[in-house]
């Protein structure tokens, strides 16, 4: 029989800094998770710095540290930190960080999530590096089957040390949608921090295409903040929609994001890389229609959802399919998610992650983990 609590365990998660994006919100879902099966957790930042607003939703219980600067104090503080723990490598970006390595010598256990296909950011030079780093990793974990060909292909790290786990997301509190003036619009919803690879550049140029060819006014609400928020806002100065497009900036507050979505006609991104994004997969909890640019990542993230996909950087045709979903009757009312679909796949993911957590530790998911993971 299974004790009624599962025995104390320190696991420790390593992030490169804590911004508003998918890689975050992920790791706010594993502490979760952690902490609801009787771990105890502790969320280390190595570079420190702005735009860490989302660390405001780390749960209490969970420990927050932040590494010092310097390479030698900083190896002496990791070192104490993970002295027995398991660690779990929670980096961004295709980013390694060798220099602290040393550090993890002294840890139970160490297992690096690999969050995305980082092809496009490596060179053969940095996936030998990430190779013979992996030699010192007890597991590494692949988060959709895109991140999986990418570290047997490209960094041909050996099958039987990656396993994969597919990206899912908590079911979501049915919330209202917002009332601000600019929802009394119909309106599309972008969930993106605004960087080069997003392509909300292509996005403004296809939403331009739109406004001028939908039959009543039309918005596009964009939460996200990056270095690419002022050339896009001059952009749209430039193709004439600054009036159509509403600009949320970095919330990261769920109900905030939650209440967007759940007013939205659709969901969309012009996104040229991506690995599995959890916000297409927050758009799914509110049922809403889906037009991606077709890679990899958001038909794995899209499912069996209502799905339109067009080529990368296709404005015409992005707009196109835009123009089809709002001339949608369908859509003008309330959403109907896969709410079944939804939850299995999460509890599916749920329990992966612990059994994952659990055999790095070197014990089994016992049942009242389980038990105690799922109330």
């Amino acid at each position: 029989m299974p004790s009624a609590q599962p025995p104390t365990t320190r696991v420790v998660m390593i992030l490169r800094h804590f911004t508003v994006g998918g890689l975050e919100r992920v790791l706010l879902s594993h502490a979760r998770i952690l902490l609801a099966a009787g771990y105890e957790v502790a969320v280390c930042i190595l570079d420190p710095g702005r735009d860490n607003a989302l660390i405001a939703e780390l749960p209490s219980q969970a420990k927050l540290v932040i590494a010092p600067p310097g390479r030698l104090r900083r190896i002496a503080f990791l070192s104490r930190l993970v002295s027995g723990a398991t660690v779990l490598l929670q980096f961004g970006d295709g980013r390694l960080y060798p220099s602290i390595r040393p550090a993890l010598h002294g840890a139970r256990t160490v297992v690096r999530f690999c969050h995305s296909d980082y092809s496009h950011l490596r060179t053969p030079a940095k996936n030998r590096l990430d190779r013979n780093l992996a030699r010192f990793e007890d597991s590494i974990v692949a988060v959709g089957g895109r991140s999986t060909r990418f570290l047997l292909e490209d960094v041909g790290v050996p099958a039987g040390k990656v396993s994969t786990l597919t990206n899912a997301t908590e079911p979501r509190t049915a919330v209202p949608a917002p009332t601000w003036h600019w929802a009394q619009d119909p309106y599309l919803v972008s969930v993106q921090s605004l960087y080069p690879h997003k392509g909300h550049n292509a996005l403004l140029h296809a939403f331009a295409h739109v406004v001028a060819h939908a039959p009543k006014p039309v918005r596009l609400v964009i939460i996200g903040d990056g270095d690419q928020t002022i050339p896009l806002r001059l952009l749209a100065d430039r193709l004439g929609i600054t009036d159509h497009v509403v600009w949320l900036g970095a919330v990261w507050q769920k109900d905030i994001v939650d209440s967007a979505l759940a007013g939205a006609r659709a969901f969309v991104s012009m996104s040229r890389f991506e690995g599995v994004p959890i916000s297409i997969l927050e758009a799914r909890q509110h049922g809403l229609p889906l037009v991606l640019t077709d890679i990899p990542g958001h038909r794995d993230g899209a499912g069996i959802s209502p799905a339109a996909f067009v080529p990368v950087d296709d404005t015409e045709a992005f707009a196109n399919e835009v123009l089809a979903v709002l001339a949608d009757e369908q859509f003008g009312g309330e959403h109907q998610p896969d709410a079944d679909r939804l939850r299995h796949e999460w509890e599916t993911y749920r329990d992966g992650f612990l059994a994952i957590v659990a055999a790095a530790y070197g014990s089994p998911f016992t049942d009242a983990q389980q038990q105690n993971a799922h109330a």
